[in-house]
């Protein structure tokens, strides 16, 4: 009885083996931590169709914003791990809401798959603002502290990590406004409700060649060939740098070919010229990274920002 059902058994995994290579078989979910109108959201509707040629199969956009970013990431590592869920990666958020609190997912929870996009934070303010220039803007957080009032998408996330090391960097104090999405702080920014307000360059860049705001200076480690107008705040004298970068993420515990088959079809959609060129409209830098690599640079980020909170606890 034993043997024949060992043989039985047996037989079924050499049955059911094929079920992964043929994968995907059905829609896909692709999950987005933020709101309509945000770079994730761009992000993530840039590359659902062309992800879609090269997985055979539809892929679903679904927007689960709500806690910084929290359970959206959250969604994605509860999902069912056979690869019909997965989502944008956010990092640092993926990172910090783990770290800042006890959040409702772990970053263990999550397979870093491929990185895809990066995109530098910058600060902006309203078309109409008196601040003309970063130096501007800081002077006069020195003489009234507080009163400069910077929204961003929510504590921990890249625009807050900047807003607050900028602060450090430039020894004054900012009153920190959080928002629920990037749509959502860049309405508060053009209606004049905060005084400035940290989006990633690829954000805030529409709204300023439309004339609605002003891009004092953006936080990645180099000028941006995107934005060359805009300086570095390296460049003017504050040793910030500070970029949100958005992978492919799967949650712990989908098959390895699941997942090998996945980051082949990111790395097609990567060096597909359609991709890159709609990038390079919405400001966003293209940079696809393997899993293995992936993996280790998000590793590499967990420890860099657990020692920085170790330090001292953001807020």
């Amino acid at each position: 009885m034993f043997k024949s059902l060992t043989v039985a058994a047996a037989a079924f995994l050499v049955t059911a083996a094929p079920a992964f290579a043929e994968w995907p078989e059905k829609p896909i979910n692709l999950i987005v931590a933020y709101g309509a109108g945000g770079g994730t959201d761009v992000t993530a509707r840039t590359l659902q169709p062309l992800l879609e040629k090269e997985l055979g199969q539809p892929v679903v956009v679904v927007n689960r914003p709500g806690a910084g970013g929290e359970v959206g990431h959250a969604a994605i590592a509860d999902a069912d791990t056979d690869g019909y869920t997965m989502g944008i990666l956010n990092l640092p958020p993926m990172l910090t809401i783990p770290i800042t609190k006890d959040a409702a997912f772990k970053a263990e929870d999550i397979i870093p798959v491929a990185g895809l996009v990066r995109d530098p934070s910058a600060i902006s303010v309203p078309a109409n603002s008196p601040f003309n220039t970063l130096e501007e803007l800081v002077a006069y957080a020195k003489e009234n502290p507080g009163a400069v009032t910077i929204g961003t998408t929510g504590v921990g996330t890249d625009d807050h990590l900047a807003m607050r090391y900028l602060a450090k960097a430039a020894g004054v104090e900012f009153t920190h406004v959080p928002f629920a999405s990037a749509g959502a702080a860049r309405t508060a920014l053009m209606g004049g409700h905060v005084a400035a307000a940290a989006l990633n360059l690829g954000e805030a860049m529409p709204n300023a060649e439309a004339g609605k705001v002003r891009i004092l200076a953006q936080f990645g480690t180099e000028a941006s060939d995107l934005a060359p107008d805009v300086p570095t705040a390296k460049s003017l004298g504050y040793d910030v740098a500070m970029l949100s970068e958005r992978g492919i993420g799967l949650p712990a515990g989908t098959d390895s070919a699941i997942v090998a088959k996945l980051a082949a079809a990111v790395e097609a959609v990567a060096k597909n010229p359609e991709f890159i060129a709609r990038n390079k409209e919405l400001f966003t830098e293209v940079r696809y990274m393997p899993t293995e690599e992936f993996q280790a640079h998000v590793n590499q980020l967990q420890q860099d920002y657990q020692a920085m909170w170790n330090e001292t606890p953001w807020q």
